[in-house]
């Protein structure tokens, strides 16, 4: 995935400002490379707090496993869909809550699902295909998707319920 321009190519004042990215540089793609440059090139004019916030994010960033950058991606574009004073209201909601209060919120999220690709949009359950019944799928879904007559022990055949035998 070496696109240009490789990291020997950024000029020192490029290198400078895109320090924190030096070590996953290689790594991506030229889409992002060429939105980082575009960054770089305003941080000359960027005031020292705005420098210092723009490369600790970019350390942040870096310490991502490519997964986690992803998933960060797709968290930012699910968040830009909202109005702007609902997603400052959420944010700033969430500012105000204790860290025992945020731990309790992360505690009752949905999980994210172990070794599976992360949907880009959520797809529509009428869209999905229904998971069949194998001899390996636990007992409670064999019955609700299945529905079988009470088979007698003793003769095998489909017990009468009580209310066709009379």
């Amino acid at each position: 995935m070496d696109t240009d321009p490789r990291w020997e190519q950024l000029s020192p004042t490029e290198q400078q400002s895109l320090q924190p990215l030096a070590s996953i540089w290689s790594g991506l793609s030229q889409g992002h490379r060429r939105k980082w440059l575009a960054l770089a090139k305003n941080y000359a004019g960027m005031s020292e707090a705005d420098r210092e916030k723009l490369q600790s994010r970019m350390a942040e960033w870096a310490a991502l496993k490519p997964k986690e950058r992803e998933q960060a991606r797709l968290n930012f574009a699910q968040t830009k869909k909202l109005p702007s004073d609902t997603r400052t209201a959420t944010w700033e909601a969430y500012q105000a809550l204790s860290e025992d209060e945020r731990r309790a919120l992360l505690d009752k999220a949905p999980k994210k699902p172990a070794g599976a690709a992360v949907a880009a949009k959520p797809v529509a359950p009428s869209k999905l295909a229904e998971v069949p019944v194998t001899r390996k799928t636990p007992e409670p879904a064999k019955i609700s998707s299945n529905p079988r007559p009470v088979i007698d022990r003793y003769t095998l055949l489909p017990q009468k319920d009580a209310a066709t035998s009379n």
